[in-house]
């Protein structure tokens, strides 16, 4: 992920946090706030349960690749965050990946193919 595509401060995510709508599942929530240009831009977050950061690391370093995988697929002019629960810490990636792409599906800007 290109840092131009990032969410880095703290006043940002806020912003998401309380302005975006919110869907999750059993493994992750995904906040999703509508953008004024046509650029998108993600954000990654771990639980505060989640103890260890050798296993925060490993579940980020999952999620990044997990949106770098599927970056050309979601609609521009969105910033989403999302964000990892204590249950996704257990997962292995394709249950992660599964749960990104469904919830995409569930806020509706998956696009259903490629232009």
């Amino acid at each position: 992920m290109e840092k131009e595509n990032r969410i880095r401060k703290n006043t940002d995510f806020r912003v998401v946090y309380s302005k975006g709508k919110s869907y999750s599942d059993y493994h992750l929530v995904l906040f999703i706030k509508k953008r004024t240009d046509n650029g998108k831009k993600f954000g990654i977050t771990t639980a505060k349960k989640i103890k260890k950061a050798v296993e925060r690391n490993k579940i980020r370093r999952r999620l990044r690749e997990i949106i770098r995988k599927h970056f050309d697929f979601v609609q521009s002019g969105y910033d989403v965050i999302v964000m990892c629960r204590l249950n996704g810490k257990d997962a292995d990636f394709s249950q992660l990946e599964e749960s990104y792409v469904r919830l995409l599906k569930k806020s509706r800007i998956w696009k259903k193919e490629l232009n």
